[in-house]
């Protein structure tokens, strides 16, 4: 004799006796899958924009103007930390200024290029 659904022994794990829990299980999973497929996009976009903004920017020059008894390497040691070497920031700061020496004056502009 075949017995219906609703009457058979409630044991655990039998599936059949309440219908409504797989699909309600299915939907939960279901939706778990979008929320996170929908986090993973936002964040892919919001590391594309970021990378995007900062790959092309490079900053701006600053304005140096020299003082009575600033060099070219006093200017470069200020803006070098203690074990890096000077010599290339400059370099760096006479050809941003095309300087054909190392003479620089009071009063005079200089651009320190970012690198500096």
């Amino acid at each position: 004799m075949a017995c219906a659904w609703w009457r058979r022994e409630n044991t655990v794990g039998n599936g059949i006796v309440v219908p409504y829990i797989s699909p309600v299980r299915r939907d939960r999973a279901k939706y778990r899958r979008r929320r996170l497929g929908a986090l993973f996009v936002a964040a892919a976009l919001a590391v594309a924009m970021y990378v995007g903004g900062v790959a092309g920017a490079e900053s701006q020059p600053v304005h140096y103007t020299v003082a009575p008894g600033d060099t070219l390497w006093g200017i470069a040691i200020e803006r070098t930390a203690v074990w890096e070497d000077p010599r290339p920031k400059v370099e760096a700061i006479r050809e941003a200024n095309d300087l054909s020496g190392y003479e620089i004056y009071p009063g005079m502009s200089l651009k320190l290029p970012s690198t500096v």
